[in-house]
């Protein structure tokens, strides 16, 4: 899938932790921990991919977008790092319309002014309470979760279940055709953290 990163331009993305700068891309996502780099419970190692795409990027290695047509046929996954909301909605519409196929998360599905992003993103929920509210609001939901006993309305991620990749599932692709709820348990460098991060 090609990767879409949204990445604070001022410094890297180790340094943007550190100073609470990655709230400019990550929003009031709980799990960018206290804001000074401690207690995160983000499963994305910022001092692994991001820390390489922005020095390839600062290298001058990323060119400007040539044209939408780079994605036809392609398969996407929005927000590698970073929440997709931070992008134009008509630039990721464009994008969805010329792939073959998406998916995307964002913790932002609260906000009014990005409801809009239903079609695309799932709900990143973190409670079964917020499950609930975002699916009233009509969006698909997608929790990472220590609870495996309790998923009546959720289906545990085929990547976790039978090895599915992303790119071949493609069911965390937003409410665009019907809601679904999606769970997976935690998982990632930031995972002991997570009991804390939900407290």
């Amino acid at each position: 899938m090609i990767q879409v990163w949204i990445l604070v331009k001022a410094c890297d993305p180790v340094r943007a932790i550190k100073e609470g700068l990655d709230r400019l891309i990550c929003g009031s996502c709980v799990h960018r921990g206290n804001g000074d780099g401690s207690g995160r419970s983000c499963y994305v190692n910022a001092g692994q991919a991001p820390l390489g795409i922005y020095r390839a990027w600062k290298a001058g290695a990323y060119l400007p977008l040539p044209s939408i047509s780079v994605f036809s046929g392609r398969r996407v996954r929005f927000g590698a790092y970073g929440d997709p909301t931070h992008l134009p909605l008509s630039l990721a519409l464009a994008i969805a319309g010329a792939s073959s196929g998406w998916t995307g998360y964002t913790h932002q599905w609260r906000k009014p002014s990005l409801q809009g992003w239903r079609q695309l993103l799932m709900a990143s929920v973190d409670t079964a309470a917020e499950l609930l509210i975002a699916r009233s609001m009509g969006w698909s939901t997608f929790r990472v979760t220590p609870d495996l006993d309790h998923h009546t309305i959720e289906t545990l991620c085929a990547s976790d279940r039978v090895g599915t990749p992303c790119a071949d599932c493609l069911a965390c692709a937003g409410a665009r055709t019907g809601q679904r709820s999606i769970h997976i348990p935690v998982h990632g460098t930031g995972a002991r953290y997570f009991i804390e991060a939900q407290a």
